[in-house]
């Protein structure tokens, strides 16, 4: 998979001195609540929906003093040495902030602004927003040999408190970089933001009634959680169907069979003759599903398909 494929386009990046992996925290510039929603706001419009690509500085800050020694300062600065000036991941956020005390606790909260708040201003990072689906950069290669000098330079020269939003040009510069998908600790939470969004609108009777058997092998929920993930993936895999339908790209994912000439000659709509296909089916609930994971099939490829799940299934639990 590369950047290109992911289902929504990478709109900015966000320069770390560490690894995001269960958030990206980004500091107001005072600790009220209006600054804070600020903060927020300002993220929002910059990510605007699309993906987020996070990239290591070269340089590598100074804790407060006590800290010098200090065994997890040690640890993230040799971490850190291995992932300068690269290219790490791209991670899908949250749609809305959270407060990284009450992600992080308010012992450890506390731990972190004495080792790293500035000038008593001890909000650093406290608009966290949850990281819900990321991908790992295969290779993780520099930046500049990447973006090129005249990018790198406008992307990374100077700090910034926010993100950096990418252009065209820039996006086509990393379209092709490879990713593999890896776990995240927070995908729950985008999951359940999009329970609301999926209970509130309509869907195709039919998707529905076609996602409910590909997911009828779904165990270890509760009925009403079971009911709201099939209801997602019922709700993606309508969104899925009316990009493709946008895009005139209604032919089968596998043999590229095209029923447009036959639909026309019959006098009905090509996407009847196409199935929509949940490829990963037992990962709803679980990871942070998107467009991506549907496909549309021919019946005979449709079929095929299931006929392989279920011998992986067995696979699996032989």
């Amino acid at each position: 998979m590369q950047i290109r494929d992911l289902p929504a386009p990478v709109t900015a990046s966000k320069a770390d001195w560490l690894a995001g992996t269960t958030w990206l925290g980004f500091t107001p510039t005072e600790g009220d609540l209006t600054a804070r929603n600020k903060c927020q706001s300002t993220i929002q419009r910059q990510f605007g929906g699309g993906y987020v690509i996070e990239y290591i500085t070269e340089q590598f800050s100074e804790p407060n003093p006590g800290f010098e020694n200090d065994p997890a300062y040690l640890t993230e600065r040799e971490a850190h040495r291995a992932l300068a000036g690269r290219l790490i991941a791209v991670h899908k956020l949250r749609t809305t902030a959270r407060s990284l005390e009450t992600i992080l606790g308010a012992e450890e909260f506390k731990r972190l602004q004495d080792m790293w708040a500035q000038g008593g201003k001890r909000y650093r990072w406290s608009v966290a927003f949850p990281i819900v689906e990321s991908y790992e950069i295969v290779g993780r290669p520099k930046a500049k040999d990447v973006l090129g000098e005249a990018a790198y330079r406008r992307l990374y020269q100077r700090s910034s408190a926010t993100l950096r939003t990418l252009t065209d040009e820039e996006r086509r510069l990393i379209a092709d970089l490879e990713l593999h998908q890896i776990a995240t600790a927070n995908s729950w939470i985008g999951i359940e933001d999009e329970f609301r969004l999926a209970e509130a609108s309509e869907i195709n009777p039919e998707v529905e009634r076609a996602i409910g058997r590909d997911l009828a092998a779904l165990e270890g929920m509760e009925a009403e959680r079971l009911a709201k993930v099939k209801r997602r993936a019922a709700w993606i895999a309508d969104r899925f169907i009316r990009e493709r339908q946008r895009a005139g790209t209604i032919t089968c994912d596998d043999c590229a069979f095209d029923p447009r000439d036959l639909a026309a000659e019959l006098g009905v709509k090509p996407r009847g003759f196409l199935d929509v296909h949940h490829k990963n089916p037992l990962d709803e609930g679980i990871r942070y599903t998107t467009t991506a994971d549907f496909a549309l099939l021919c019946p005979t490829c449709h079929r095929v398909e299931h006929v392989r799940l279920r011998k992986s299934k067995r696979q699996v639990a032989s």
